[in-house]
């Protein structure tokens, strides 16, 4: 289906297509986004992080923030007459509430922009009748985390200060400090922004294999859109003991390595950095790879 606008001076005039697709609906959540960001920097004349959701509150119809023991949930968006009401999870830490506050923000966003979101390319191989609500639900969800990234971490301030620090596994953490994001978010984004492309991966412990041994549980980048991009795949997924990344995993001493990753039919060797974050059961391995050094 096609896309057809009408053009105004102001948001409201848009007028939004019934139907779209993952990449439409992207590019649409995103734009709207940008416009809650430049108009929170307009009323506080900078653009200086970090954008905290209660920032966006009095611009959104959000009457207040509630933290409350919400189980395995993270966060709540409820709608009244007079406007919204958002709870969070207390039990979480302040990186992830603000990231929950700000996807909740994301449900809002996506409520005005009235889509109608086209999964019928989505192929189904189950007989369960309740597979296409499912799948509908995700991509909203999806959708919501995409909106929320842009307004903790928007693009063009984001990549600022990934130049100024530098591409490296060391600058993860600072710019998950000045941003007030947790570790995992801050190294997605950098795969998403960076005008150098590169790689973010995470790995974990493989509690069902041999001992010692880590898994790939993500990887993220080169770029942000979801289709179009160099998906690069590291060769292996599961590394044993003793390597390079194990030695990340022991220390908080970056670690620098190489690591073969495919693409179609051509395999490329890219030099990698890897630092471990977490204490304990919750520790894990960021890593870089970096596709043109």
């Amino acid at each position: 289906m096609g896309i057809d606008y009408l053009i105004g001076n102001s948001f409201t005039t848009q007028v939004v297509p019934l139907s779209v697709n993952l990449d439409q609906a992207t590019s649409l959540i995103v734009e709207r986004a940008r416009q809650l960001l430049n108009q929170l920097i307009k009323d506080r004349g900078h653009d200086k992080p970090p954008f905290l959701p209660e920032e966006f509150a009095r611009l959104q119809g959000i009457k207040k923030f509630v933290k409350a023991d919400l189980g395995k949930v993270s966060g709540v968006l409820l709608r009244f007459h007079d406007g919204y009401v958002i709870k969070v999870n207390q039990n979480h830490n302040p990186a992830r509430q603000n990231f929950s506050c700000a996807h909740e923000i994301g449900h809002t966003l996506l409520s005005e922009l009235k889509l109608e979101l086209n999964t019928e390319n989505i192929e189904f191989r189950t007989f369960n009748p309740q597979a296409h609500a499912i799948a509908h639900s995700k991509t909203r969800e999806r959708l919501c985390d995409v909106a929320a990234t842009e307004l903790l971490m928007p693009e063009l301030v984001f990549r600022e200060y990934l130049s100024g620090f530098g591409l490296s596994v060391q600058s993860i953490e600072r710019l998950a400090n000045v941003f007030k994001v947790s570790i995992r978010a801050a190294a997605w984004r950098i795969a998403e922004v960076s005008t150098e492309p590169c790689i973010a991966l995470l790995w974990k412990p493989h509690r069902s294999a041999k001992p010692k041994t880590l898994r790939l549980a993500w990887r993220a980048g080169p770029g942000g859109k979801s289709r179009g991009k160099a998906n690069y795949m590291p060769v292996h997924t599961l590394v044993r003991y003793p390597s390079k990344l194990h030695q990340a995993y022991e220390n908080d001493t970056p670690v620098e390595s190489f690591k073969l990753f495919k693409l179609n039919t051509v395999t490329k060797r890219c030099p990698m950095e890897s630092r471990g974050f977490g204490r304990k059961e919750t520790r894990y391995v960021i890593s870089l790879a970096f596709l043109d050094r």
